[in-house]
C-alpha cells in the first residue's frame, strides 16, 4: 500500500477482526476513524450485484460530482470492465480477502489522476445482506476534484492482501477469470476456493 489512508484503514480493519477473517459491520466506528471518512466508501452486495453505495465520503462523491448513496459502484468504471470488478468484489466476499487496487481517472479532456482503492470483507451476522468497506485514496487532490465529474476509473493493477509483508503484481486477465468463476459458482450456491493462480499482498494475520 502506497497511501498512508489505505494502510490506516487496513490496520483498523485488521485489529478488528482479530483472528476471525472478517469483523463484523457493527463493530465498524466511524468516528474512530473519522479522519478517513471523506475517501471512505461501504457497499452492498445486493442481489442483482449492483453493488450500490450505502455510505461515500466527501471526496468519493467529488469524483463524480455527484452523492454516490444508492448508486452501483459498478457505474463508476466502463462498461466492458463493469462485470469483472463486479466479480472482483464477490470474490472479496467469498475469499473473505481483501484486495487493493490501483486505477488511474480523469475528466474530459483532463490529466490521469491515480487512485489506490481498498476492499476490505465485513461479516453479515443478523444481516440479510453482506457489505465491503473500502476506501479511495488519490496520489495528490487535484484542483479540478469537485468541479469537474471524472469519466471513468480505469483498472491498472490488482492485488490480494494476505499473511507476510511481499507484494508481487497479479496477473489481472487470470485474476479475473478466477474471480469469474467464484462469482458463477456462487450463484450456483457451490462453494469456489481456486486461488492457486493468484499471487498476494500479505500483511494481514492468519486465520486459525
Amino acid at each position: 500500500m502506497r497511501h498512508k489512508a489505505s494502510l490506516e484503514l487496513f490496520q483498523y480493519w485488521n485489529a478488528l477482526r482479530g483472528r476471525r477473517a472478517a469483523p463484523e459491520r457493527a463493530e465498524v466506528d466511524l468516528a474512530a476513524i473519522r479522519g478517513l471518512i471523506a475517501d471512505m466508501f461501504m457497499l452492498e452486495i445486493d442481489a442483482a450485484h449492483r453493488f450500490p453505495f450505502v455510505l461515500s465520503g466527501t471526496r468519493v462523491n467529488a469524483l463524480a460530482c455527484v452523492e454516490q448513496n444508492s448508486r452501483s459502484f459498478l457505474d463508476l468504471w466502463p462498461a466492458h470492465e463493469a462485470r469483472n470488478i463486479g466479480a472482483m468484489l464477490l470474490t472479496v466476499m467469498d475469499a473473505s480477502r481483501p484486495m487493493l487496487a490501483t486505477a488511474t481517472a480523469a475528466p474530459a479532456s483532463g490529466t490521469d489522476l491515480d487512485v489506490e482503492i481498498l476492499f476490505l470483507p465485513l461479516g453479515r451476522h443478523r444481516q440479510a445482506r453482506a457489505r465491503i468497506l473500502g476506501l479511495i485514496a488519490p496520489s495528490t487532490p487535484p484542483s479540478w476534484l469537485g468541479l469537474r465529474p471524472i469519466e471513468n476509473l480505469k483498472l491498472q493493477s490488482l492485488h490480494m492482501i494476505d499473511d507476510a509483508m511481499t507484494q508481487r503484481e497479479f496477473d489481472v486477465r487470470t485474476l479475473f477469470r478466477t474471480a469469474l468463476a467464484s462469482a458463477q459458482a456462487r450463484q450456483r450456491d457451490t462453494p469456489a476456493r481456486n486461488v492457486r493462480h493468484l499471487r498476494v499482498i500479505e500483511g494481514g494475520r492468519k486465520i486459525s
